[in-house]
């Protein structure tokens, strides 16, 4: 912690931060369809040679770079920005399947900078969005609840059932207690892993104060998949601790937090920060 840092670096740090955050953001969003127009216009056209430059492709490539540059300067003032930011919290890192191992390191790497006590990280396995295995994950989940833990009879989608018992299992209750015992929450976890839903190490995970559920863009059986993680996402928001989802492509403000363009610096710096907000 930079305890005695004056309120001037404050703010320049600050602003720094929020011009090179816009910047890089900024290009992503506009950059993708940028590169689709450019490819539309040069689908169209047979004429090349360098008095046919297509200006758009050129622009796209122009804010590629810009956006590579502004990931370089949150890379290298990352550190200082998040520095405390989640001091005291304990984070829990739920991925699924589609998310790479050194996407999940860089994000770690960050949690802990911020001075977050890691928690320990799950993974979500492609059976656990898989359309095919729906009932067994909820047979596994109606049979291995914590102690005193509910879920849904109204709504007995796998994901929603899920999310409520990994809540329980995963999470402090109001007064910084874990909701479930040091036993209950083995159980359930091994049994999941046993069954191939989860991977996890074992007497790893802690309870959490908070979670981040990392999603990727190839997650299962598309639209079950897909719906399968938001309702686990909104369930476990719900049942337990503040959860934020760091998703590719554009982020959002729907039921549970969305950040996005979790592949980039900026995007693991706003994670920090959301999650910061959704504590505070």
């Amino acid at each position: 912690m930079n305890g005695k840092k004056g309120q001037p670096g404050l703010v320049a740090a600050g602003l720094g931060w929020g011009l090179a955050a816009g910047l890089a953001l900024g290009v992503l969003l506009v950059a993708p369809a940028m590169r689709e127009v450019a490819d539309g216009a040069s689908g169209g056209a047979s004429i090349s040679g360098p008095e046919q430059a297509n200006p758009r492709a050129e622009a796209a490539e122009a804010a590629k770079a810009e956006a590579a540059a502004a990931n370089e300067l949150l890379s290298a003032q990352a550190e200082e920005m998040v520095d405390g930011a989640l001091e005291g919290r304990s984070i829990i890192v739920l991925r699924s399947a589609g998310v790479g191992d050194e996407e999940v390191a860089k994000q770690r790497w960050l949690l802990n900078t911020a001075d977050s006590d890691d928690a320990g990280t799950i993974t979500l396995t492609e059976k656990f969005t898989s359309q095919d295995a729906a009932d067994e994950l909820g047979s596994i989940i109606a049979n291995s609840l914590p102690a005193g833990a509910q879920i849904s009879v109204d709504n007995r989608a796998p994901g929603i059932h899920a999310g409520e018992a990994l809540a329980a299992a995963l999470s402090k209750d109001a007064s910084g207690q874990p909701r479930a015992s040091v036993e209950d929450r083995a159980f359930l976890l091994d049994t999941l892993a046993e069954a191939g839903f989860i991977e996890y190490e074992p007497g790893s995970v802690i309870a959490a104060d908070s979670a981040v559920l990392m999603t990727g863009s190839n997650d299962g059986e598309q639209s079950f998949g897909d719906r399968t993680l938001a309702d686990f996402a909104a369930a476990f928001r719900t049942a337990g601790a503040p959860l934020v989802v760091a998703a590719p492509g554009a982020g959002g403000n729907g039921e549970v937090p969305r950040v996005g363009y979790a592949g980039t610096e900026a995007g693991r710096v706003n994670t920090v920060f959301t999650l910061r907000d959704e504590l505070s």
